[in-house]
């Protein structure tokens, strides 16, 4: 559903500029997701869903549309280096929320040692 505003958001602009008015119809064929797991799918829907509105925006227009900075800093009307960071941070929140850091696994009991043992030695 997202896919589909941003598209309309970058159509409109477009359309804006040029004066030309598309039929939804003739580009039916743009608008089909392609075929993916769908779990994944889902999961990164979500994590999409959990990033602020305006880094899902650039993060979707500069990696699924192709578009130059540039381009996308006209199309929300922010300076390019907000563009940029909006990138970056939505890159590096959504690289968390896919891959979740992973737990360290729990030892078996016999080589739990009985006694606690120094990691570090302070040294003076």
């Amino acid at each position: 559903m997202h896919n589909l505003y941003v598209n309309d958001i970058r159509r409109a602009a477009r359309q804006a500029e040029a004066g030309i008015r598309v039929n939804v119809d003739d580009v039916a064929h743009e608008l089909v997701a392609p075929d993916l797991n769908t779990s994944q799918s889902l999961d990164l829907q979500r994590c999409l869903l959990r990033l602020p509105q305006d880094q899902r925006i650039v993060l979707l227009l500069v990696s699924l549309e192709d578009l130059s900075y540039e381009e996308v800093a006209r199309i929300t009307g922010a300076p390019i280096g907000t563009v940029m960071s909006r990138l970056s941070r939505a890159r590096s929140r959504l690289r968390e929320l896919m891959d979740p850091p992973a737990r360290p696994a729990a030892k078996p009991m016999e080589s739990v040692p009985t006694r606690p043992t120094a990691w570090l030695r302070r040294l003076k």
